[in-house]
């Protein structure tokens, strides 16, 4: 026979998982408290009932006829509930007298980790949402320019996005060089992610680490596991390198390895990894110039520099100038939850006439401005006194210093045509909302565009 003792009753009473001890007959004599938690069976109702009367399918009637263990063995008893047992046969000497098992609850384990699968999904379905939209917001669909030369710089990304060659974009600061990097990797429809870097805000000994990874433990303070770089993150996409004219002359020839055979070796490690990467390029210094200067490497500018997109200043797209304005309006009154303006054409002309040495930039952070001024002002339209002092002197210095031109017909002339224009572009090429802001006929309207010939 199989007794316990109160003592052992009380130890086994007190473990964390679910205790059934049954003799040889598979009579169940010892059910713990756990286990009325876990199986929501008492005491009373098992001991002393042969444990298949409760337990169709219990593992200790096969330890019983077996004479072997099972170790953690998977059971789920009923809907939503999730156990490992582990089962032994015992023995008193040599004579089989019964067997014990231990039940160990992993319902909450089980529903963390179909919580996390779903979890998973979720985030791939996320993924693929965030990518459709990043798609529909940085296309090239999306850059405002209707200047013949702007036109033909997009038309000439397009061309060269499906290729792999490395892009090399130049210009001023502010003038969208990451925006037409962003464009060129959608375009190019390319698997991986783009991931940018700035190179001007890695400090020179983090650099490498940043961009190649490291293994765990290479320097002080370095990640146990290690961690990948930007190359291997953009592994099958594009990694676009700003500022690449700040990149320490010590890194050029890494880069350049990286660019000529694919393959990357972690901080600390000896592995080589091979890395399918497009790398995109910007700066808005002279390489050139900073090769002379010994400060750039000749092999990795022309390395780089397979194709050059030279990205004009916004005072050389003064055209473009109203379209970015209403596109900027309309983006942070939606930010803002605020009506659109009515932007009159003495502030479209400031604008226009401005120089914007921030460029894109400047002009965006400027629109910014204006939307919560007309907001905080309940305005409905965008008085001149939004705008910031120094763009207002800026025009009037303009006007001041202007050659005069004294031939009336003439002034009368530039006046109306430069007015018509500007109307057209504001509201968008709309012939009757044009008229209407000109406070014209349309057919007058009809006349001056043909006399001018705007259209």
């Amino acid at each position: 026979m199989l007794f316990l003792n109160p003592t052992i009753e009380m130890i086994l009473d007190n473990v964390n998982d679910a205790i059934c001890i049954v003799n040889k007959n598979c009579i169940a004599i010892f059910w713990n408290k756990r286990a009325e938690e876990i199986y929501k069976v008492n005491r009373e109702s098992v001991v002393g009932r042969h444990i298949t009367d409760l337990f169709p399918t219990a593992l200790l009637p096969k330890v019983i006829k077996e004479k072997r263990p099972y170790v953690n063995v998977y059971n789920s008893p009923r809907e939503d509930s999730h156990n490992i047992i582990t089962a032994r046969p015992l023995y008193r000497g040599n004579e089989l007298i019964g067997a014990i098992s231990c039940d160990r609850d992993i319902s909450e384990l089980i529903r963390l980790t179909n919580l996390l699968d779903r979890t998973k999904l979720d985030l791939k379905l996320l993924e693929e949402e965030v990518t459709a939209l990043n798609e529909n917001r940085f296309s090239f669909d999306q850059i405002v320019g209707s200047d013949i030369k702007f036109k033909e710089i997009i038309n000439l990304c397009k061309k060269v996005s499906k290729s792999k060659m490395n892009v090399l974009i130049t210009g001023e600061s502010g003038t969208g060089k990451e925006v037409f990097a962003r464009a060129i990797h959608i375009e190019s429809k390319r698997k991986g992610h783009f991931i940018p870097i700035n190179c001007s805000a890695i400090p020179e000994d983090l650099m490498e680490s940043e961009l190649f990874g490291y293994e765990g433990g290479a320097f002080t303070g370095a990640l146990k596991k290690g961690r990948m770089g930007k190359f291997e993150l953009a592994h099958e996409g594009t990694l676009f390198l700003d500022e690449i004219g700040d990149m320490p002359l010590s890194m050029q020839p890494k880069i350049l390895r990286v660019l000529e055979d694919g393959m990357i070796t972690r901080v600390g490690g000896s592995k080589s990894i091979k890395v399918d990467v497009r790398v995109v390029a910007a700066t808005n210094k002279d390489l050139k110039g900073m090769m002379k200067k010994g400060f750039f490497r000749k092999d990795l500018y022309y390395r780089l520099n397979s194709i050059l997109i030279s990205l004009p200043p916004l005072r050389e797209r003064k055209d473009d100038i109203p379209d970015l304005v209403n596109r900027f309006i309309e983006q942070f009154c939606i930010t803002y939850r605020s009506n659109i303006p009515v932007i009159p054409p003495e502030v479209m002309n400031i604008l226009i006439n401005y120089d914007w040495e921030g460029n894109i930039r400047e002009l965006k952070n400027i629109i910014e401005r204006i939307v919560i001024l007309v907001k905080n002002n309940k305005a409905k339209k965008v008085d001149l006194n939004f705008l910031p002092r120094s763009i207002i002197e800026n025009s009037k210095a303009k006007v001041e210093n202007k050659e005069e031109i004294f031939d009336l017909n003439k002034i009368i002339d530039n006046t109306e045509k430069n007015t018509i224009r500007r109307a057209m572009k504001i509201t968008k090429g709309n012939k009757a909302k044009a008229a209407k802001l000109l406070n014209i006929p349309r057919s007058t309207l009809y006349f001056k565009l043909d006399k001018y010939k705007l259209e």
